[in-house]
């Protein structure tokens, strides 16, 4: 009886750790920022890229858009970022800090989609 006790315990949790190894495959990153989630419901914007050289490192600029919510991609940005160690800059709105690199978001709701603009630079180059 214990045993399969035993057995249907450690069923469950094998169970548990493959959810949640498919959830975290089936999250799409923004490649070109390494480790930065892309909210469901938006798609890199191609050729978007810029890539500038500073004394301090490189500043990269990327945009994504889609048919996404706004509040709920504002929602998926802060619980992800701060799960990821990013922290809220006091003062400065979705501007985010992380041991050398400084993250802004920037978001524009038009008319038919949401685009979100992503900055990464180093912490050295962030005009406070």
């Amino acid at each position: 009886m214990i045993s399969a006790l035993l057995a249907i315990a450690l069923n469950g949790i094998c169970f548990d750790c493959r959810v949640a190894q498919a959830t975290d495959q089936d999250t799409a990153y923004v490649q070109i920022l390494s480790d930065i989630p892309l909210a469901p419901g938006l798609s890199l914007e191609e050729d978007s890229e810029v890539i500038f050289d500073v004394p301090e490192g490189k500043i990269v600029e990327v945009s994504a858009f889609g048919a996404a919510d706004l509040e709920e991609t504002q929602t998926f940005y802060k619980e992800s970022l701060e799960a990821l160690g990013w922290q809220a800059v006091s003062g400065k709105e979705w501007s985010y800090k992380r041991d050398e690199e400084c993250l802004e978001i920037f978001f524009d709701d038009g008319e038919n989609d949401l685009q979100v603009k992503f900055r990464l630079m180093p912490s050295s180059a962030y005009s406070k």
